[in-house]
């Protein structure tokens, strides 16, 4: 009997509904109408030869196991907590957003670095800036955890013109996010726009570049050779976050959805370790990024001062009580 081939979208389809998500939550996550979302499904249940939700299910269970992979919804059996979780577990459970916490603000553009460098040189207040700033952390942030459908809407609400003059680099990332999404016609378009982009005007590098060309690679095509370009990107260029951490990142995301756990554990583990590297780096210059003040402050005058103002209270309903009695 032939096997029946599925794609992305159907395994993240099929992922969600196995997670127990309504037709509304599902349109939502992969960046589509509701009523869209339900003509892909009864497409989905049509190719799988199933005629409900449940069925699909059962179907993706019965697949998971016959391609040795444990359920992503529900733990195989003997399946749990590690006894010694890592980082890079708590990461493949979650997120690398939810893992990082507010470790996440020393990775990507536009980060921690750049705060106190900007704060070193007395910069003026830029209110263009300070929007590319905030839309470069909002899509770095939907990047980390794994929020691919944000990348979705900008495309869908005609943003990437937009975001492609503000800031190249972000575009790029937004390409990748689409490709690792599984939106790849979306995918081509802007990864076309930036390469035209690219021709005989500044914003974007070579290595800008490389990285949508690696993410397309290792991705759509699941070849060694884009994985290994991500890899370099990775491990080069030390003094730029982007687009190294966006190599990272995609890294992380590529093995997930290759379902290579260990190495997939592993890039998570050597995303906090970066993080940290820059957390001491910011150390070392005297600046405490996540806290001025690391010990517990003593009760403050105004809960000593509570009680006092409720016995003044009490005292005046008293006397108002007994001159009218």
């Amino acid at each position: 009997m032939k096997k029946t081939e599925i794609n992305d979208r159907d395994r993240q389809m099929l992922e969600l509904l196995a997670q127990g998500a309504s037709n509304r939550s599902i349109a939502e996550s992969l960046g589509y109408r509701e009523g869209t979302m339900r003509v892909y499904l009864h497409g989905l249940y049509k190719k799988l030869g199933v005629g409900n939700k449940t069925s699909a299910v059962i179907w993706y269970f019965d697949r998971l196991k016959e391609e040795g992979v444990p359920s992503t919804a529900l733990p195989a059996q003997g399946e749990g907590t590690p006894a010694e979780e890592t980082f890079g577990d708590i990461a493949l459970r979650l997120d690398l957003q939810a893992a990082l916490g507010a470790m996440g603000m020393f990775l990507g553009a536009y980060g921690r670095v750049w705060e106190v460098a900007n704060r070193l040189k007395g910069a003026d207040a830029d209110p263009k800036a300070d929007r590319r700033r905030q839309q470069a952390r909002l899509l770095w942030e939907a990047m980390l955890k794994g929020d691919f459908a944000y990348a979705k809407r900008l495309y869908d609400e005609d943003q990437v013109p937009r975001v492609l003059v503000d800031s190249p680099p972000d575009c790029v990332l937004l390409a990748c996010m689409l490709r690792i999404g599984g939106y790849t016609r979306a995918a081509d378009r802007v990864t076309a726009q930036i390469v035209r982009r690219k021709k005989g005007r500044p914003g974007l590098s070579a290595k800008d570049i490389a990285l949508a060309v690696a993410v397309r690679d290792a991705i759509d095509t699941r070849t060694e050779a884009g994985l290994v370009a991500l890899h370099r990107l990775a491990t080069e260029s030390p003094s730029k976050p982007f687009p190294r951490h966006a190599a990272m990142a995609a890294l992380f995301w590529a093995y997930r959805a290759l379902k290579d756990r260990d190495r997939a554990r592993t890039t998570a583990n050597a995303i906090l370790a970066e993080a940290e590297s820059v957390r001491q780096q910011l150390h070392a210059m005297g600046e405490r990024p996540l806290y001025r003040e690391a010990t517990l402050p003593l009760p403050g005058s105004t809960g000593a001062k509570a009680p006092a103002a409720r016995a003044g209270r009490t005292t005046t309903r008293r006397a108002v009580a007994a001159t009218h009695s």
